[in-house]
């Protein structure tokens, strides 16, 4: 009786067992989130940007080591290198991948288009395909976007109270970023001849574009330039900074850390805010959130930062009116 009453009891502690763990296992393993940066590990820019993050979730109760993991990947100055990343992240099945820029996305969209995608500051979601409308995503990519039409506006009216004689501004932009080829468009039929202005495109696809574009710069006889911030540019900035000094040319941007990297001006957004703002939607989807019924918020804050060292270093003498309006000063 006893043989028989311990063998009922061992077959029922089997069959709970295989019953049970899978379970058990998937709601205490720490969830992953794959994250895609279009800068490089060592860029001091960067490590800002991720800590925001992990406070951003910190706050909703997930603390990395604990309960969440982060795959970090890193695509430098070559966007081209998303797809293989993005498919790495796939491989791994990450429960979430956070992007920041179309590039990003779009890899993770094509190599991982059954893990919910968040977007973390992205601009043109909608035009881009990527969701239906910031009230209804209806896919499975959802979070944080830019207000780029407010942002971009912004940027080029900032030329005219630099320096009212302004006409042409070079438009430093990527042929192979989608947003970036977008934003062009718009650029160069509404808001430049708005203003009275001739928008010059200047592309580069890598960073060893930039010496032709200099060239063209310089050939066109460009009196202004507007820098999109997308990966190239970005891991760039430095260079173009440089050149834009020695040439005498004020430079704006839509990419707070631009500005003070070296370029005159940036209105736009804060990274680090956008990512740390993004955190809830992760939240939201490890607790259960559809992200094709989960709204998109838009960035509601911006940031108008000048640097006067450059400032200075190309000889403008910035309306003291403009100076007082600035988020942040750079001395």
């Amino acid at each position: 009786m006893k043989r028989v009453f311990l063998t009922a009891v061992l077959a029922i502690a089997f069959v709970i067992a295989h019953m049970w763990p899978a379970s058990s296992q998937r709601a205490d393993r720490p969830r992953r989130v794959g994250v895609l940066f279009g800068g490089l590990s060592s860029d001091p820019s960067t490590r800002p940007v991720l800590q925001a993050l992990v406070d951003g979730l910190r706050e909703h109760g997930w603390e990395e080591g604990r309960n969440v993991v982060l795959e970090v990947r890193y695509a430098g100055p070559d966007p081209a290198r998303f797809i293989e990343l993005a498919a790495e992240l796939g491989a791994l099945k990450v429960d979430v991948i956070m992007a920041g820029n179309s590039e990003a996305i779009h890899a993770a969209r094509r190599k991982a288009p059954e893990i919910p995608i968040v977007m973390a500051g992205e601009g043109l979601a909608v035009s881009q395909g990527f969701i239906e409308s910031l009230a209804r995503p209806g896919g499975n990519i959802t979070g944080v976007v830019s207000q780029i039409e407010t942002i971009g506006v912004k940027n080029y009216e900032l030329f005219k109270e630099i320096d009212p004689g302004i006409e042409r501004v070079g438009i430093i932009y990527s042929p192979e970023n989608v947003a970036s080829l977008a934003s062009l468009k718009v650029e160069n039929e509404q808001w430049a001849p708005r203003l009275g202005l001739i928008g010059v495109p200047i592309p580069v696809s890598k960073p060893g574009d930039l010496d032709e574009a200099f060239a063209i710069i310089v050939r066109e006889g460009v009196q202004g330039l507007a820098v999109h911030a997308n990966p190239v540019n970005f891991t760039q900035r430095a260079r173009i900074a440089a050149f834009a000094i020695e040439r005498r040319l004020p430079a704006v941007a839509s990419l707070n850390v631009m500005a003070r990297d070296g370029l005159l001006l940036s209105y736009g957004f804060d990274t680090r805010a956008n990512w740390r703002r993004a955190a809830s939607h992760v939240d939201r989807i490890f607790k259960g959130a559809n992200p094709a019924e989960l709204p998109v918020e838009q960035v509601d804050r911006f940031q108008f930062i000048i640097n006067m060292k450059t400032a200075r270093a190309i000889g403008l003498d910035l309306p003291p009116a403009l100076v007082a309006r600035a988020d942040e000063v750079i001395e």
